[in-house]
């Protein structure tokens, strides 16, 4: 006599297909993938007021390398960031970023550059909450 529990035949099934069948009741959903490079949102950051200045328009957009794990920014040498990580400067200050070194640039404005360029892409399409994003970040009140 056979103690094991048996596999209950059907006429379409195959061995291992019931299995199959129970693991498969999730559907798999594609999310769209967001391209590295976005040059509509890059004339909208150029049309802000520069991040330490705010002269406006700014016309320059600072791309920050800062890595981040609580904003899931991740980085490599060599590599230019995504187009979602950047801040509006003007030509001075976006020399002067290059020239003192980015995390000092920043450290010197009293920002997080990773948190404000994830509430400006937040804000993408709207100029006015952007502007408001900028101008919150310089006030210190962005949290």
């Amino acid at each position: 006599m056979n103690t094991r529990p048996q596999r209950i035949p059907t006429k379409d099934s195959h061995p291992g297909e019931l299995l199959k069948r129970a693991f498969n009741t999730t559907k798999k959903i594609k999310l769209k993938e967001v391209g590295e490079r976005d040059p509509v949102y890059l004339k909208q950051i150029r049309q802000l007021p520069c991040i330490k200045c705010t002269l406006e328009p700014c016309g320059f957009a600072m791309h920050v390398r800062q890595q981040s794990a609580a904003h899931g920014k991740r980085g490599g040498m060599q590599k230019k960031p995504a187009d979602r990580w950047t801040l509006p400067g003007c030509f001075e200050h976006h020399n002067e970023q290059h020239k003192i070194g980015e995390l000092q640039f920043y450290y010197d404005i009293g920002i997080s550059a990773p948190h404000v360029c994830t509430r400006l892409y937040a804000a993408r399409g709207d100029l006015v909450k952007m502007r408001a994003v900028v101008f919150a970040a310089r006030g210190g009140m962005l949290s």
